[in-house]
Formats: structure tokens, sequence, C-alpha cells
């Protein structure tokens, strides 16, 4: 930004935060933004400011600069010498805190800013200072110096500053300036301090703190001022006392029929003449008629006559002399304004006059010759480091010099340098040849002026100057407007003069001659016109062409709005952003395209309505889009409908307006070849301008949902295929390839060995039965592909109907407000009624397009997932691919999956089923509409088109959960089995294991509960029977293991089993309890049982028979040694007995009943072994023992 434009900004800053009537700024504001300003004044080296921003910063919006802007006229900018002056609110005759800091900034502006304060008061003035210098009295009268010299410091912060007033007010005594800033006005002391205590302090300040030379020139200003005002004064003296002491009427007033007189002196005084009615030649006819006889001098008719030329002849000399005065201010006007550089980059004064460069203008474009030469000669030396550029800049400078040069000389030669002569503004050089540098000389040469005044002025500050010259022109006009609007009465006084003038002048000879003068006069006039004319014709020229410039940019400001709209539109539409292509086509919808006479902006309306229609195209491509997310269609949908019913009021639906326009104009459309609004999707042809935005999106998407299906179909039968035939997934023979790229075979070898490759691919197909497991596989991805298909499809298409229902339900209520509008006729009901039946709806399109592909859908990821139905079941399913293939590839692909690939597709089934679901509970968002008793009716009785869909999906997911049963509860009691089987244990844990993970994966477990309870027990059983197989041949010590092991399982594993179940199946296995105790506690029955018998046969062989003391016959007490007790028997009875009372301790109860039950058994056998052998003995000695 430049410096001068900041400095403008920070003015405006400032005096908008000067107002006192904003409540909203604190004192402590204004405090920082006085300081800001002074901080920002204060740089080194200081900031540049235009012209118009001196008087700007001193009265705000009070400036001219004011009135001629229009951004500054809608705002009250508080100026600051209004500041200084603010009044207090609160206390009388006080000043608000901020003048003191105020007052302050104003001083240092003019004083102390740009080193102004060297020199002192009488040095040459900065703008602030002449600004402030030509302030009128009524304006510097808002300083209030009079309260901050009378009250000064005294008053504390609301007293102002005495000593910054003081300043300011020598300054203006001394420099005081008429309002052209050059014209020296003196003021009045009294008119800023009225009394006497406050000059009187002045004049103390005065004396003490300024130099003689300071007050020397305020004496000065003061005496011319006190001359000015006798002469004045002596002038009307005289000019009332000629005209004797009766008549003090002026009779040479020729307007004095029209009303007083008002004349203006210099100084700005008004004097009055009013006419009471009576003129001097009205007091003389009524004397004559009343035929008085004079009885004085003056009362005679000669007196009267002498009286009158002696006023006359005094009237008449000084408006010569005042003529002659103003004849000269105009010549010394005309030449300060002749010596001011015009476009106010050279300030006058400042060792700058035009008129002295005019006059050696010769010498100063030698000098700049002689000045550009040695600039050629220094950048030439630099020429190695810096470059040529800017000596060729230069030497363009002066060859363009030395060609304004030789024209002139050429022009001296010819004499058509004569005509400058005849020119009054031109100087005695001007026969020199050269072409005029003053802007008034019909002889001007622009590039001779900006060459020889500013060569060295940047582009910048010739245009900023060009636009401050163009305000000034219009500001000139404006006031000569305002000028005959302010005095628009004394012209329409004047005209009436005139027509009574001419009315009379058929009577009056006198008037005949007045007429000749004025004629005189007229001729005159026109003679100054025209040479006015031909002398100001360049400058006249020049001023009319930048007026219709201007006046052309204004209009084009204006409208520049809206003749910026097609390209706004076309960016948008490349950036994809539609709305605000909206929103642009809505502006230029104000031009009317029928009664506007504008070329221009019919030009700018066509582009425009071409730009809406590709923007059309390109939404329609959006909607027909399968790659768009949901988002992006809804807001195509918006702005599409927005876009048409723009193009509906201008009745340019079907592109009129665009039909030399082919397509492809944009980047979205440039690659379709495709007519606008049609689109092919699988030989189903839409037409989308048929129906509305929303309606259309639905078909589009819902025929690509369609096409995805079957091509999702079609895919995996052609994968399975290649699969069959040996091939990769991608066509090709994995192992073909791989041999023929190892072989490092030529072209042509490679060519010739592709027969016997065909011939070795039946026995290959034979012994590699890979193809088998690779079906297998596509069948599980085309099931992970259809359930994506389906969880991304569905929702999407959900939204956008939705969207097309919200759509169907406006046209509803607009063809109800039209029909109510109509009157409600009956032809019209029933045309709407045969248009409603014809019209396409959602429910419609659901129910053709997206139920039929739906249940496809699911029907093909059930065949894929299950291959075939489970046994006993009623769900029928039926192949969707493959039906023509070989009977080999028609049984694996009906052949149920493995486990693990089960597994993972009931994953994805149950993720279909409830996006399916989902869907199903969202579609009675769309019921039909109740706009008539019919849809009311289907509202009512209204069926989800997905509820077939959702009870297929839920019966193939109830199917292959169940398969999941199965498999694992099969491989749970292969596990178990081989577990009891090797080592003996019940293996509870992991049919625990299985039914936590089941409880876990399933998302229907009451429908699998036959198949929950079933597998249980089929792992307890072949629990069962591993143990079974696992004593065989083995010893006792393995049976009394097998009953531990199920009394643990009975205890501990099976009871959580149970509950696990129950918790999956919802209390529907209430049997499962009662079968795996009974099948556990027969085996542990079993075992035990056989563990005994086998503990009975061996006490019984080893046991003593008879009593412990009896005699043998042989005379002496015999021991069976052959038969000796088993040790593991002896063994195991105490380890029984230790780890009774061992869980005895530790409250193990079921292993303390097992011990003890085992204990109790023993004890009793062996006692009925001792009873028996001891019977036995005694009935063979015949001797009675008790036990």
């Amino acid at each position: 930004m430049p410096d001068a434009d900041r400095s403008a900004i920070e003015i405006k800053i400032l005096l908008r935060n000067l107002d006192p009537t904003k409540t909203n700024i604190k004192h402590k504001d204004r405090l920082r933004k006085l300081q800001k300003f002074r901080q920002y004044v204060s740089t080194n080296p200081p900031p540049e400011f235009y012209d118009d921003d001196y008087p700007m910063l001193l009265l705000g919006s009070e400036s001219p600069t004011a009135d001629e802007d229009e951004d500054l006229m809608r705002v009250n900018l508080f100026g600051l010498v209004r500041a200084v002056g603010c009044p207090s609110s609160d206390h009388k005759d006080s000043l608000k805190r901020s003048a003191r800091p105020a007052i302050s900034l104003l001083k240092y502006l003019c004083l102390d800013f740009d080193g102004a304060g060297e020199e002192g008061i009488l040095g040459d003035l900065n703008g602030f200072a002449a600004a402030f210098c030509a302030l009128t009295t009524p304006q510097l009268r808002n300083l209030k110096l009079n309260i901050h010299i009378g009250t000064g410091d005294a008053g504390g912060s609301r007293g102002g500053s005495k000593d910054d007033a003081c300043q300011l007010l020598a300054l203006l005594l001394a420099r005081h300036t008429d309002t052209d800033y050059e014209t020296p006005k003196a003021l009045n002391l009294s008119d800023l301090l009225p009394n006497d205590a406050e000059r009187a302090e002045f004049q103390k300040w005065l004396d003490h703190n300024v130099g003689a030379d300071v007050r020397a020139a305020i004496k000065k200003m003061e005496s011319a001022r006190v001359n000015a005002a006798g002469t004045k004064s002596s002038s009307l003296m005289a000019a009332g006392g000629g005209a004797g002491d009766g008549d003090d009427e002026d009779d040479d007033d020729v307007l004095g029929a029209f009303g007083g007189k008002k004349v203006l002196d210099r100084g700005g005084v008004a004097f009055t003449s009013t006419k009471t009615g009576k003129s001097a030649m009205g007091n003389f006819d009524l004397e004559a008629k009343e035929d008085k006889i004079p009885t004085r001098w003056s009362e005679s008719e000669m007196a009267t006559e002498n009286k009158e030329r002696a006023a006359g002849a005094i009237f008449l000399e000084e408006e010569k002399e005042r003529a002659i005065e103003e004849k000269k201010k105009a010549e010394e006007e005309k030449r300060r304004l002749i010596a001011r550089d015009p476009l106010g980059i050279r300030v006058a004064g400042r060792q700058f006059d035009l008129l002295d460069v005019e006059t050696n203008r010769e010498r100063v474009l030698q000098e700049a010759l002689d000045e550009i030469e040695g600039d050629i000669e220094r950048e030439l030396a630099l020429a190695n480091q810096t470059g040529v550029e800017r000596v060729n800049w230069l030497e363009a400078q002066r060859q363009a010099l030395l060609a304004v040069i030789e024209r002139a000389n050429a022009q001296k030669d010819s004499g058509e340098d004569k005509l400058a002569l005849m020119n009054p503004d031109v100087s005695n050089s001007a026969g020199n040849g050269l072409p005029s540098i003053l802007p008034t000389s019909p002889n001007f040469d622009p590039v001779l002026f900006l060459t020889a005044v500013h060569r060295n002025a940047s582009f910048q500050e010739l245009q900023d100057s060009t636009s401050r010259l163009s305000r000034k022109t219009d500001t000139q006009v404006e006031r000569l407007q305002n000028l005959v609007r302010d005095n628009f009465a004394l012209f329409i006084k004047c005209s009436e003069g005139i027509d009574i003038f001419g009315s009379n002048a058929s009577d009056n000879e006198g008037m005949k001659q007045l007429s000749n003068q004025f004629k005189t006069l007229d001729n005159l006039a026109d003679s100054c016109s025209d040479q006015a004319r031909k002398s100001f014709k360049p400058l006249l020229d020049n001023t009319n062409e930048v007026r219709k410039v201007q006046s052309a940019l204004a209009v084009l400001q204006r409208v520049a709005p809206l003749l910026t709209v097609p390209g706004l539109m076309r960016q948008h539409i490349e950036n994809a952003n539609f709305s605000a292509v909206v929103k642009a086509y809505r502006k230029v919808l104000v031009i009317d395209k029928y009664h506007f006479d504008v070329e221009l902006l019919r030009y700018v309306r066509t582009k425009a309505a071409e730009a809406a229609q590709d923007a059309r195209h390109d939404l329609e491509l959006i909607l027909a889009d399968e790659t768009s997310s949901a988002s992006s269609l809804l807001d195509a949908i918006r702005d599409l409908g927005e876009l048409l019913e723009l193009l509906e009021k201008e009745g340019d639906l079907d592109g009129s307006s665009n039909k030399g326009n082919t397509g492809g104009s944009t980047p979205r459309s440039s690659g379709q070849n495709s007519s606008a609004g049609v689109f092919t999707i699988d030989k189903h042809r839409i037409r989308v301008r048929n129906y509305p935005p929303a309606l259309a999106c639905l078909l589009l998407q819902c025929t690509h949902f369609r096409s995805l299906v079957e091509k999702a179909i079609t895919n995996t039968e052609s994968t399975t295929e290649r699969l069959f035939r040996g091939e990769g997934p991608d066509g090709f023979d994995s192992a073909s390839v791989g041999s023929l790229s190892d072989s490092k075979l030529g072209e042509d070898k490679r060519n010739s060995s592709d027969n016997s490759l065909l011939e070795s691919t039946a026995s290959q197909r034979s012994r590699d039965k890979r193809w088998k497991y690779d079906v297998l596989e596509s069948r599980v991805a085309a099931t992970l592909r259809s359930v994506s298909l389906a969880k991304s499809w569905l929702p999407r298409l959900l939204q956008i109907g939705l969207a097309t229902l919200e759509a169907e339900k406006r046209q509803a209520a607009r063809r109800a407000t039209k029909k109510a509008m109509s009157g409600g006729g009956k032809g019209s009901s029933k045309n709407d009624e045969n248009k409603d039946e014809n019209d396409l709806t959602v429910h419609k399109v659901f129910g053709s397009i997206v139920t039929p592909t739906l249940r496809r859908l699911v029907e093909h990821t059930a065949f894929c997932a299950l291959g075939c139905a489970n046994q006993g079941s009623k769900f029928k399913l039926g192949a969707t691919f493959g039906k023509s293939s070989s009977e080999r590839l028609q049984m694996i692909l009906k052949s149920p999956l493995p486990p693990t690939q089960t597994t993972k597709c009931a994953i994805e089934l149950a993720d279909l089923a409830a996006a399916i679901q989902e869907s199903n509970d969202s579609m009675f968002s769309l019921r039909p509409l109740e706009d008539d008793e019919d849809g009311a009716k289907q509202r009512a009785e209204y069926k989800s088109p997905l509820e077939g869909c959702m009870k297929m999906a839920n019966d193939a997911v109830v199917m292959i959960e169940r398969r999941v049963c199965i498999y694992s509860f099969d491989a749970c009691a292969r596990k178990c089995s081989l577990s009891a089987s090797g080592s003996g244990t019940f293996d509870g844990e992991s049919l625990l294991q299985c039914v936590q993970k089941l409880s876990e994966d399933l998302t229907r477990p009451e429908d699998c509960s036959s198949e929950v309870e079933k597998g249980s027990y089929l792992v307890v059983q072949k629990c069962c029977e591993g143990l079974t197989s696992y004593i065989k041949d083995r010893s006792d010590a393995a049976r009394l293991r097998v009953v531990a092991e199920c009394n643990d399982a009975l205890n501990t594993t099976i009871v959580d089993v149970v509950r696990e179940v129950s918790y999956l199946t919802n209390d529907q296995s209430d049997s499962l309890d009662t079968n795996l105790s009974a099948l556990i506690s027969t085996l542990e029955t079993d075992m035990f049982d056989v563990f005994l018998d086998s503990v009975k046969k061996n006490v019984a062989s080893c046991a003593k028979l008879g009593l412990i003391e009896s005699t043998a016959p042989g005379g002496g007490n015999k021991q069976d040694e052959s038969m000796p007790f088993p040790p593991y028997l002896a063994g195991k009875s105490c380890v029984i007995f230790y780890l009774s009372r061992f869980h005895l301790l530790h409250l193990d109860l079921p292993v303390l009943i097992i011990s003890m039950k085992f204990i109790l058994r023993s004890s009793e056998l062996f006692i009925n072994c001792q009873m028996q052998s001891t019977s036995r003995t005694s009935s063979a000695n015949g001797n009675c023992a008790t036990p």
C-alpha cells in the first residue's frame, strides 16, 4: 500500500474515534488513537499525505474533501479542530479531557512536523500548517482558544493547554491566509479571544515566549487589517455623504423595481439597501405634482440634480477602482494558478514555478539531456553488473527529447511558431519553436510537459494526480451548479426585469438606446466567448473527454457486478460450486431480455444463460455419476431444482439460449458424447429432463444399483468358469505362464509350444485339484462384494428417496395452491388425477427397481455363502449363476463352505440382514402422500417393499448360523474326544469356550437353540466315549481317574456350560442339564462299579481265610504266602485316606465324598471276606467264633 494511502486510512481511523457522540468510545480509546497517530507521524522519514488529507484531518466531514468523496459522505468524521475545543458535558466552561492531547497533536503537526520547528512560525509552512492558517473565523472559533488560554493549566485535565494554544494563536495572527492558501488575511484577535483578560494573558505570553520578528509580523498583519477596514469605511461614508443630507437612496439602481440589492464587499460584509417603495424619481414626481415652492437650495431641482451627478460620479469612480483592483487580483490569481503544477505533484512556491519553466524550457530541456547523458555514461560503466535495461530506458528518454527539439526547430524554420507569439500567456522565449508546457496555451504539448516537469515522477503519482485533477474539474462544475441553484431567485428577478424592459421598448426611445447598448454588450460578450472558446478549446475538449470517460466508468462501476456474472459462473462451475452459480445467475435476471436497449447487458444476459445451461448439464452429470457421494447428490438436487425454477421463470427450460452450444464446454462435460439430459445405463435409456431433479437422480442411481448387481453376478460366474478351466482369476493359467517365463524361449518358440500346452491342460487339471478351493474362495469373495454393495447403496438410495419425497410434497402443495387459485373446477381436478396416475413416485421406483434388484442380490449372496439349504429347512435356495456349467462345477457351487469360510460368510450375511432391516425401518418414511382418499388408504395399508428381502436375508442368516453351530460343536467334539481318549481328561473348558464363542458370533441364537443343545450333548457324548476308550487295557487306577473326571465335570464345567447355553438360547434348553448329567453319571457309575468289582476280586483272593489265631492241622500256624495282598491296593487305600483328610481340611466335598465312599465300600468288602473266611474255618474245625 502506498504511504499516502495508508496516511489517509490512519486519519479516518483517528477521526472516527474522536466523535464524542459515540458512547462505546471511551476516554482511554481516544488517548490511544491520538498517541498512535502521533507515533505514526513521528517516524523517520515522515509519512506522505495527499493535499486533501490536511483539511480532512482538521475539519472531518466539514471539509471539502468529505463533500467530494462518496465514502466519506456516509460517515460522520469528527475533525481535530472540533476535538481540540470539544466542551465537557458534565462541567461548565470546561473541555473534555481529550482536548489537551488533541491540541498537543495539532501543535506538533503545525509547528514540528517535517522539520517545521527549526524555522519557527515565520518559516515555510507544511501542509498541516497551511491548511490550519486557511481556516475561516467561524471554523477557528471551534478551537475554544479562550478556554485553553483563560483557564489553561489551572483547570487541570479539563482546562486545556495554554502554551500550545498560544503558539497556535500566534501562528494564526502572523500567517493567516484566505481560503486560497496564499492571500494574506489578518484576523481580529477579539473574534477568537472576546474577553480582555484572555487577550491580556495572551499578550503577556507573547512578550515572554516569542521573538521580536514574530511580534513584528503580528503587528504588521494587524495594521494591514486596520487600514483595510478604515479605507472601506471612508469610501462608504464618501458615497453616502456626497448624496446630500436629505437623499439617502441610490437612484442609479436599475434593479430597484425588483426589491432590495445586496452588495458584498471583498471582506465578506453584506450591505443591503432596502427599497421602501419610493424611488428618487418617484419622490421627484410627487413633489412636482404638489407644486411646492422650494425654500432652500437643497430643495431646489438643480441642487438635487447636482447631488445626483456627484453621487453618480463618486459611484463610478469607486466602481472603476474596484474593477481595476479586481482585474489586478484576477491577473495575480491567474498567474498564480498558471504557475502551479496542474497535476499537484510539485508544490508551487517551493523552488518551482511553471511560468519560469515555460520561459526557460529550452534550458530545462538541455539540462535534462545533459543529465540523461550523464546517467547513461554511469550506467554503461556498471552494465556488466546491472545489465542494460536502464541504459535502454534512458536512451529512449534521450531520443524522445531530441525528437521534440528537432520538431521545434523544423517548426521555427517553417514559421509555424508565429502562433505562440500571439498568445499573451507565453513568454518572450516562445519564438524558439518549442511547444508550450502551459495547459492554457493552444500550443500545449503534453509530452514536453511531462518530460520537462515530471520526468522523475512515478506512474502511481501520475495516476493519483490525474484522479485529483478530474475531481477538481467535477467540483468546479458542481460549484457552478450550486451557484445557480442558490441565486435562482435573483435570476428570476432579472428575467422579469428584462421582460419589463422589452414590453416598454416600443413606447420609450430610451429603451431603444438601451437595447442597442445591450446588443453591443452581447456582441462583445460573444466575441469574448468565441475568443475564450478558441483559447481554451484544447482544455475544454480534454475536459469533455474526461467527463465522458468518467461517466462511462461510473456506469461500468455501477453495472460491474452484472458484467462479471458470466465469468464468475464459469469459475464456479469449474470449482463445482453450483450453489454460487445459482446465486450469481439470480443476480443477472434483473436484466429484462425483451425490453432492454443496452447491447452490452443483453450480451451479459445471453452469456449468463449459456453458463446456466452448462451448469445444468454438469449437475445432471453429477446425478448420473455412480461414484458421487450421497451428500454431493443431495446438493446437486437442491441446486438443480433452484436453477430449473429460475430457468422456468425465464422460459428457457428447453435451453433455447444454448442451442448453438453442442456440449463439452466445461471440464466435466468435455468427455461426454451423448446429448444433454439423456443417459444410457446398460441399455436403459433415461431422459432426466422429463422428471424433477430428485426423481431423475433416484431413477439414475437405482439403475446404477441394478447394473452393479448384475455385473457382480456376471463377474462371479465368469470367475468360477475360469477357475474351473484351470485358469487364474485374471484368465491365464498360472502354471503355464510360469513355465513359459522360466524357459526364456524366443517369441517363435513360445508360439510353437502353445499347442502342446493346450493338449496337456486336461491331464494337468485331473492332477491339480486346486481349482475347487479357488472356487470356494471366489464364493466367499463374491459374498463380501455383494454385502459391501448392499451396505453402501441402500442408505444412499434411501437418502435420495427422502429428498424425492420432500420434492413431491412441495409439488403437491403447489398443485393444491394452483387448484385453489383456479377455483377447483371439475375439469382441472380430473386432469390432475390423470396426471397423478401417470406420474412416477418414490414408492413406484422402489417397488419396480430397488425391490427386485435387492431380492436378486440377497439370493446371490445366500447362494454364494450357503450353496444349498440345510436338510429339513423350508427355505428354498436357488442358484443365481452356473446353471449351464458342468456338473462337477455345479456340485462345488452347491456344496456348503468349509467351517472357516462359513464363519466369515455368516458375519457378512448378518451385516447384510442388519442393513436391510435398517433400510426397511426407514421405508416407512416413504409411504404414499395423503393428498386424497386413495393416498390416505394406501398410507394406512402400506407394506414396505423390502419386507420380502428382509425375510429372505433373515432366513439365510439363521441357516448359516446353524451351520456355524454344527461346525463349531463338531470341531469341539473332536478335540474333546482326542483329549479324553489320550490323556483321560474331561475337557469341559473347551466346550465352555465354544459356547461362549458362539454367544459372541451368533446374532439369532434363539433360532439355533436346537443345534446348540444337540451340539453340547454331542461334545459330552464324545468325551464319554473317549474316556471309555481310555480305560481299555489300563488298570483300575485309570477307572478311578475317569470317575474323578466325571465327578469334577458334573460339579464344575457342566454347570457353567448349562448356564451359558441358557443365556445363549434364552432359557429354551430346559432338558440340557438333565441329559448331560445323566450321560456323565452313567459313565461314572459304570466305571466305579467296574472298579469296585476289580477291588473285590483282588481283596478276596489276597485276604486270610479263617480266624487270626487258629491252629492248623499240622500243629502250627501257617500263612498262605502264595497270594500276597496287592501293594497298589494298600498304597491306594493309604493315598485315598490321606487325600480324604486333605480334601476335608480344604472342604473339597465332591472328592471327599468319593474318597469316603471308596473307603466304606472297601472296608465293607474286606469285612465280608473276613467273615466268609472265618465261617468256613469254624465249620471246618467245629468251633464257633464271633467275628
